[in-house]
């Protein structure tokens, strides 16, 4: 079975509203310090963070680089300017890593770079291909968010499973809201079969605490193959709002559910319910959860209902208190909500990823600013590059853009908190170190490993 890839990964033309949005709380700090201090490549101070930091391998916490390409670039006007084919950054990529001609048409360049690609796995091997693609780009893990483990190594790219499939287990007609979800429901519903295989079964259970028992152990099943989180997108479908549905409804909604339809509200009971069992149970095995955070892809997808404050009951049960959760994107563009839910919550970090792609370095750098200056051993390095339809060759060559964007956007940030005299130049190193791999490190466990 080929990888999901989820609506988020195939269009981000509503991300256009979360970077318009986010643009007007970082702008205009972004605009004042450039203005103020010149072009902040020649800042003695931010060349000497940027020498210091190049040394740190980075763990990128969120990444779909094994998903598939599906590169169209007619839908370049549907995407913001970093995800469009006409970006002269993945031109420069195509070029320092397969050695294409900028000059050349796009069609033909990308011809160039997949013979290119070939060439350097026929001469490295698979495994050696994704090692130097990882030295290219100064990582030193890669989190690879999909629904199987198929491609990953346990090593140098890790997995994160989407415990997002383990929540659509009843018929779905009474669920649906638009055509646009089709797609991703029949793809959801086409892992679980593969899901529930694995466990040994050839149904869902009849009954919910058997389906329970099921997904508590395929949850334990990915801890022992080696998974590094668990992931969950259930903004795009539902709400990331989860409710604390008592088990005897659940119950009863779970046996109705397998005769007729049940409505969309009945359906999202039965999921809140069972997305707690996913969280306690996560919190047991020591699996951090991934959860979607921040506006994204679709058209019907509601931006209340994707709201980051939706999850702080999740943040302040004392029965979560074990459970460490990482918001996927930052809760873009809600920096500052994210930040003090960060700051404010022992169980909850915060990842980057996405704004590398959405934010030119001085806004990005602004919204980083937001994060480091609340809970600076809470943000953590993430790229989500994922072979939107506008990258050539897809979510590598993205990753070999984001990748180094990130990091200059995190240098910037740095050089200004030393010349606002918020921190001194070791600590505003230390802050980048922990940015780009000790926060992630400790939230899951690999310095132990390691």
């Amino acid at each position: 079975m080929t990888t999901r890839t989820p609506r988020l990964l195939r269009l981000r033309l509503p991300y256009v509203l979360a970077a318009l949005s986010g643009l007007v709380l970082a702008s205009g700090a972004a605009a004042q310090w450039t203005r103020a201090r010149g072009p902040w490549r020649r800042d003695a101070v931010f060349i000497e963070i940027t020498r210091r930091l190049s040394s740190v391998m980075a763990i990128d916490v969120h990444t779909h680089l094994l998903g598939p390409a599906a590169f169209d670039p007619k839908l370049d006007l549907f995407q913001p300017p970093g995800l469009r084919s006409s970006n002269p950054a993945y031109r420069r990529a195509l070029e320092t890593r397969f050695g294409v001609a900028a000059n050349l048409p796009l069609e033909q360049a990308i011809q160039r770079a997949q013979v290119g690609r070939r060439g350097l796995i026929t001469r490295l091997g698979e495994n050696g291909y994704w090692n130097d693609h990882l030295d290219t780009t100064l990582t030193e893990i890669a989190f690879v968010n999909q629904s199987f483990r198929d491609g990953t190594d346990g090593k140098r790219l890790r997995w994160v499973p989407h415990a997002t499939d383990l929540l659509y287990p009843l018929p779905l007609a009474g669920f649906r809201r638009d055509a646009e979800t089709e797609k991703d429901l029949a793809d959801i519903q086409a892992a679980m079969k593969r899901h529930l295989s694995e466990a040994g079964l050839g149904a869902v259970p009849e009954d919910l605490d058997g389906y329970a028992t099921f997904v508590e152990g395929a949850l334990a099943r990915w801890k022992t193959q080696g998974a590094a989180a668990v992931k969950l997108w259930d903004a795009y479908l539902r709400t990331l709002r989860f409710q604390d549905v008592p088990a005897e409804r659940a119950r009863a909604l779970y046996a109705r559910g397998l005769r007729s339809p049940l409505s969309r509200d009945e359906y999202l009971a039965v999921q809140d319910h069972l997305a707690w069992r996913v969280f306690l149970k996560a919190g047991a095995l020591d699996l951090p959860v991934h959860i979607h955070s921040s506006y994204g892809a679709g058209s019907t997808l509601r931006l209340q209902e994707a709201d980051v404050r939706n999850l702080e009951n999740l943040f302040t049960d004392p029965r979560l208190e074990k459970t460490r959760f990482l918001l996927i994107h930052g809760g873009g563009p809600l920096f500052h909500e994210a930040a003090y839910l960060a700051a404010s919550k022992a169980n909850v970090w915060i990842d980057v990823s996405a704004l590398p792609f959405l934010y030119p370095v001085p806004d990005l750098a602004a919204a980083l600013r937001t994060y480091v200056v609340m809970a600076p051993e809470k943000v953590l390095f993430g790229t989500d590059a994922s072979g939107s339809p506008g990258i050539p060759l897809g979510a590598e060559v993205q990753h070999l853009v984001l990748a180094p964007h990130l990091r200059e956007a995190l240098a910037l940030c740095l050089m200004n908190l030393v010349r606002d005299e918020f921190t001194d130049l070791d600590g505003a190193v230390r802050i980048g170190r922990g940015v780009l791999r000790d926060n992630a490190a400790r939230l899951h466990g690999l310095e132990a490993r390691r």
